[in-house]
């Protein structure tokens, strides 16, 4: 079976077995679906497709593994990731929940220049554990091919207020989602959009689009929806209640770390810098010190509207 998503305005294919029990945990996607066909990768046309994913649940791939050369390794409280080159100078990723996984981790093989994926499950033998490995693979491959499509995949928590868009960014624990709660608690009108990896694209016409996502983080808010993005803060923890606007490098410099990359990949770390130095141009960036408080959520909405 082949599915296909829209997500921020791009299109992407899923293939995987009809019968597979992990299409049953992926509602997630089911907001963002295109079109549903029972066919064979083969049989459909995914020109249109920015990437396509084909899910082998039989194979483990260590054929690869054993003819490839490891290039880098990545182990933090979201994911293990290990990349290496492949026998055909493919980029090849071992993807699991963390390293003490990572031998039951799923193999996502990128070609060179093409967007037919692989990812190969059969050491993915718990349900759970898949179903990760499904969703950071496609959220890899999402981030790698909008890259150069003036588009990211942003760390963020977005709510929406007289529609537009507003988006805290900040180390994990530095209660972006309790900035978020504030905000619908005390802001009339206010919703949320996503609490945990929302798109952004600048459109056509030199527009900044914030999206909804299939991928929330521990909140389940999955809208196919877009609204103009009007500004960005960066939260930190303070012992009072303080915000300024940032521009030029200091802008740059509190946005960035929060854009999904991959610094390695020259084509992507050079399409994300573009993105970043359009978005920082037209949005609005912002520092707020604060405190978990409904003063902080007021004080931060009257400056940025």
């Amino acid at each position: 079976m082949v599915r296909s998503y829209i997500v921020g305005g791009h299109k992407f294919s899923v293939s995987m077995p009809e019968n597979s029990v992990l299409w049953n945990g992926m509602d997630n996607y089911r907001p963002f679906v295109s079109d549903m066909i029972d066919t064979d990768l083969c049989d459909k046309d995914i020109s249109d497709s920015i990437f396509v994913l084909d899910i082998d649940l039989c194979s483990n791939g260590k054929d690869i593994i054993d003819n490839s050369s490891r290039m880098a390794e990545f182990d933090d409280e979201t994911a293990y990731i290990s990349l290496m080159s492949g026998p055909e100078k493919q980029r090849v990723f071992i993807i699991a929940l963390n390293s003490g996984l990572k031998e039951f981790g799923g193999l996502l093989v990128v070609g060179n220049g093409i967007n037919k994926c692989k990812l190969y499950m059969g050491a993915c033998t718990n349900y759970g554990h898949g179903l990760f490995v499904i969703n950071n693979s496609l959220m890899l491959l999402y981030a790698l091919f909008t890259s150069v499509r003036n588009t990211m995949l942003i760390h963020a928590s977005v709510v929406v207020a007289d529609n537009l868009g507003y988006a805290f960014l900040g180390k994990s624990g530095t209660g972006k989602s309790t900035h978020t709660r504030l905000w619908l608690q005390n802001i009339p009108g206010t919703w949320l959009l996503n609490d945990d990896n929302p798109v952004v694209r600048v459109d056509d016409n030199g527009n900044p689009i914030i999206y909804g996502s299939p991928w929330s983080g521990k909140t389940p808010c999955y809208k196919n929806e877009g609204v103009r993005l009007k500004a960005v803060v960066r939260l930190s923890q303070a012992p009072q209640n303080a915000i300024r606007k940032l521009s030029g490098i200091s802008a740059y410099a509190a946005l960035a770390p929060s854009a999904s990359s991959m610094k390695w990949e020259k084509k992507m770390a050079d399409g994300l810098h573009r993105t970043l130095t359009r978005i920082i141009d037209i949005v609005g960036i912002y520092h707020l010190e604060c405190l978990p408080d409904a003063a902080a959520s007021v004080l931060c909405h009257d400056t940025v509207k």
